[in-house]
């Protein structure tokens, strides 16, 4: 019984000697992911409709079941222009069936937004635009350009306020956090 006694000693002191190891994805705010936010009570997927180049209507909830990053820009944002072809990099590596990348444009003419896809030799990521220019209030935007992860069942994983090198040792870590 002593000997029981002892090792439940030394295992609570061993134990509240130990640094608590994060198990958040704000772990991973660092580099170039320094802005990652990871909110405590993160809001759901928001319920939205957006439009392809085809002009159909498209919404979040249709990829379901995905792991989805969610990037807002548009053509007039420099920091946007820039990740852009970062951001099909990412999509060409590793979109498929269980990860998309959406890129909803806040241009007012879709026509700018593919002029530029053209111009960069974008070529795996998908272009949609958001006509109504809602999105930035549905997901709380305050500036662009802004990268959301969405879990697959809709939850909001992490935020990146501005632009962010998608192809970075520190995306590459969250990544493997997200895609267990």
């Amino acid at each position: 019984m002593l000997l029981t006694a002892l090792i439940a000693s030394v295992f609570v002191i061993m134990q509240s000697c130990s640094v608590p190891k994060k198990t958040s994805l704000a772990r991973f705010a660092k580099g170039s992911l320094n802005k990652l936010v990871v909110l405590e009570t993160p809001p759901p997927m928001p319920k939205m409709a957006f439009r392809d180049v085809n002009g159909l209507d498209v919404s979040l909830s249709d990829f379901r079941g995905k792991t989805v990053l969610l990037n807002v820009w548009a053509t007039w944002c420099a920091p946007c222009v820039a990740e852009i072809p970062s951001l099909d990099r990412l999509q060409g590596a590793h979109g498929g069936e269980d990860f998309v990348v959406i890129a909803i444009s806040m241009d007012r003419h879709i026509d700018d937004a593919t002029s530029f896809y053209k111009k960069a030799g974008i070529q795996n990521l998908a272009l949609y635009i958001d006509p109504s220019f809602s999105i930035s209030t549905k997901v709380g935007v305050q500036g662009l350009p802004i990268s959301i992860f969405y879990s697959p069942n809709g939850q909001e994983l992490a935020r990146i306020p501005g632009e962010v090198d998608w192809q970075s040792p520190q995306v590459s870590a969250l990544l493997g956090a997200i895609f267990p």
